[in-house]
């Protein structure tokens, strides 16, 4: 006679499940870092500032220091590319911080978030954040949709079971550490890292408490922001990741974008030209482009330099006109404008002079590619050419992909 016996083996909700409730494991997948090992990474993080502030690279503690005082100051940090959610996968977010106690009107941000408007950049608040709010003395973990606030808790209502969060030494160095699940609704587990132990204080479960999803959009950047309105304060911002918790599926929207129909004529030797340009449209800004191919048909029998950059000061007008999908534009450079200085170089070759050959490059994975500005306006991708014989001509055409 045999018998079946139930085996199963269930674990306790834990720091060791991931937001999805699945054993946590190491082999995690990076989709967005930030350090300041070596600058203030201008490339990768866009900072904006109001009022009476400084902000400044501290070389010896790698880390940027971001200081005001005054009514209506800020300074805001941002990282240009915003992470992709893959819907089924728990995301985590890790960031380290310091100087985070309460400060007399002074209100300090860090975490998952962004906003849509210009100056002072307030607007439409989505995403998730730590706050220290000098102006109400609490320190908060929140969750915002489009502008509404969904879920705020102060230290106070915090699980001290593990450690008394009243006790936490905010001026010291601090890891915060949040998971997410998010098909539309999920939970949101917000925690601080004491050695080397991940101490879960709070969480929004998002689902059977909630009218509607609890952030618009799972897709945004790592923030830090620091506003004083009246006092003064600071904020170090140290170091920051975003993960995915399972392997990346090849899940991408491929476009091809066709470059002009006719040769362009590139006249002057040595002058770099923009030549082929996109960037998301409107809407779209938190998706970056991935660059797969560039490929380049010399016309004219010129050998030229050939470079991939981003957002290239360019003097002239052009303008972006839709592709066959809606989420990406292109532009074309006609030969009157011109590359008029530096600009972020992700890739280049020498292109071989002949008539007939296509030169092409692909771009490996990098971890700078085009997003946003703190102001919502996207960052344009473009194709540069600097002819090195005169009247050069050239078609092009670009494969690009990126995930929604």
């Amino acid at each position: 006679m045999s018998y079946i016996f139930n085996n199963s083996i269930k674990y306790s909700d834990s720091p060791n499940l991931d937001a999805f409730g699945r054993l946590r494991v190491s082999n995690i997948t990076s989709l967005l870092e930030v350090t300041h090992l070596y600058d203030n990474q201008p490339y990768m993080i866009d900072e904006v500032t109001g009022g009476t502030v400084v902000s400044y690279y501290d070389s010896p503690n790698s880390q940027v220091v971001m200081s005001g005082t005054g009514a209506n100051s800020y300074v805001i940090r941002q990282t240009f590319v915003s992470s992709v959610y893959q819907p089924g996968k728990s995301q985590i977010f890790e960031m380290s911080f310091s100087n985070f106690q309460l400060q007399s009107n002074v209100i300090k941000r860090i975490g998952y978030f962004d906003t849509t408007s210009g100056s002072t950049y307030t607007s439409d608040i989505d995403g998730i954040f730590l706050e220290s709010n000098g102006i109400t003395n609490e320190i908060t973990f929140q969750v915002w949709k489009s502008g509404s606030l969904t879920y705020s808790s102060d230290t106070t209502s915090w699980d001290s079971s593990i450690i008394d969060p009243t006790t936490i030494d905010w001026s010291k160095t601090q890891l915060m550490l949040c998971d997410f699940q998010w098909l539309g609704v999920g939970r949101v587990r917000f925690g601080l890292v004491f050695n080397g132990q991940l101490v879960v204080f709070d969480k929004l479960s998002g689902t059977d408490n909630l009218t509607n999803v609890y952030m618009s959009t799972p897709n945004h950047p790592i923030r830090y922001e620091l506003r004083t309105s009246g006092g003064t304060g600071s904020l170090n911002m140290i170091c920051g990741q975003v993960s995915m918790e399972g392997s990346l599926n090849q899940l991408i929207v491929p476009i091809g974008i066709d470059g002009p129909t006719l040769p362009v004529t590139f006249t002057s030797v040595g002058t770099k030209y923009p030549f082929i340009g996109v960037k998301m449209s409107s809407g779209y800004e938190n998706i970056s482009l991935l660059t797969e191919q560039v490929n380049i048909l010399n016309t004219s029998n010129d050998n030229y330099y050939c470079t991939l950059e981003i957002d290239p000061p360019i003097s002239g007008s052009y303008t972006f006109s839709a592709t066959s999908q809606t989420e990406v534009l292109k532009a074309f450079g006609d030969g009157t404008q011109t590359v008029t200085g530096n600009s972020q170089v992700l890739a280049c070759f020498v292109g071989q002079a002949g008539t007939s050959a296509t030169s092409s490059f692909v771009v490996l994975d990098s971890i700078i590619t085009p997003g946003k500005y703190i102001n919502g306006d996207a960052q344009e991708l473009w194709v540069c050419i600097t002819p090195l014989g005169a009247n050069a001509s050239f078609l092009g055409s670009m494969y690009l992909a990126y995930r929604k």
